[in-house]
């Protein structure tokens, strides 16, 4: 396995770089799904339209066609089907006039056998030659940052499957409640509560996160099925694993606090970095978050802003890849 990702802070000299990498690693005559996040409307920082039409452009140099592939999303919202979704993505720039290439947003699924449950992976891209990620590398509520990993976990899977992740990261309490308050200062959407001793969990706003489960030093507190990481890093996993050839590209562009999957993202939180390019989904997440760290001088500054580590799913998913997280960043010039 390449553990060797590459740093590249021009746009242009990007470009230069793919035409040549990608030649090695699709197969001329290939059809490529790029999977992207396309913005939830209000959004001002997803990957836009002009830059996924070069990344295009340079699979068309390569001797492949491709298609924009995303999966609709679980929660209220008009990318919540695809006929909708297709809407938004015109909105944002995202046709096939625009870009060169079908946009197809399908829940069309196989279902996969996983240790914790069975993950309704998405067909489209297990069905192409080769998957192209493409991933705006920024904060996110429920994971600490979404990056490769989350763009797989959950991107490429089900609306079920999407739900069942976050709803199987919820907790319960057990017993031995000490009262530290731990659960209730680190839950990032402040529906925690100690009463009659324990904690109590309000439900107005879990997205299963698991960080009361995470930081509570008596243990006292369970998930529903298991951790949000570990159900996030398992699907991750299971669906990269049936990539017929894979490539990964996260842009360090408008590193924001939150998702693009909400309309106000927040605060761009950390200096633009370039792109980090490599082989697989743990390589790039696990380079650009040291990238981050370097650039930020923060050790994890998605969890200063978010109470939730950005490395919980990245260790989890090189444990399931039996991988390090040692990578090596090489910065083309």
């Amino acid at each position: 396995m390449n553990t060797k990702a590459t740093l590249i802070r021009n746009e242009q000299l990007l470009f230069e770089f793919l035409r040549s990498e990608l030649k090695n690693v699709f197969d001329t005559g290939g059809k490529i799904a790029v999977k992207i996040h396309m913005g939830e409307p209000g959004n001002q920082y997803y990957i836009k339209a002009s830059f996924t039409k070069h990344i295009v452009d340079v699979l068309k140099e390569a001797g492949c066609s491709s298609f924009i592939f995303d999966t609709p999303v679980a929660y209220r919202s008009p990318r919540n089907n695809p006929a909708s979704y297709l809407n938004c993505a015109a909105d944002h720039g995202y046709t096939e006039q625009n870009v060169g290439a079908p946009i197809i947003i399908s829940d069309r699924g196989v279902p996969v056998k996983g240790t914790h449950m069975t993950y309704r992976l998405a067909l489209d891209p297990i069905e192409a030659d080769g998957v192209l990620l493409l991933t705006h590398f920024k904060g996110h509520i429920a994971s600490g940052m979404g990056g490769t990993i989350k763009n797989i976990g959950m991107g490429c899977v089900s609306k079920v499957t999407k739900g069942a992740i976050h709803e199987g990261g919820e907790p319960y309490y057990t017993e031995g409640c000490t009262r530290c308050n731990a659960c209730v200062e680190n839950c990032p959407t402040d529906n925690i509560r100690i009463e009659n001793d324990h904690p109590r969990f309000d439900n107005t706003w879990c997205p299963g996160c698991s960080n009361c489960i995470l930081s509570c030093p008596e243990k006292c507190i369970s998930p529903r099925i298991a951790t949000f990481d570990e159900l996030l890093s398992e699907a991750a996993v299971l669906a990269h694993d049936r990539f017929r050839k894979v490539y990964a590209v996260n842009v360090l562009k408008n590193i924001t606090r939150l998702c693009d999957c909400i309309a106000d993202s927040g605060p761009v939180i950390v200096n633009d970095i370039g792109f980090i390019c490599g082989g697989d989904m743990l390589t790039v997440d696990i380079a650009s978050l040291e990238s981050v760290r370097k650039t930020s001088g923060r050790d994890d500054v998605f969890s200063d802003y978010n109470k939730r580590s950005s490395w919980e799913h990245v260790r989890s998913a090189a444990r399931l890849m039996n991988r390090s997280m040692n990578v090596s960043i090489n910065e083309l010039h």
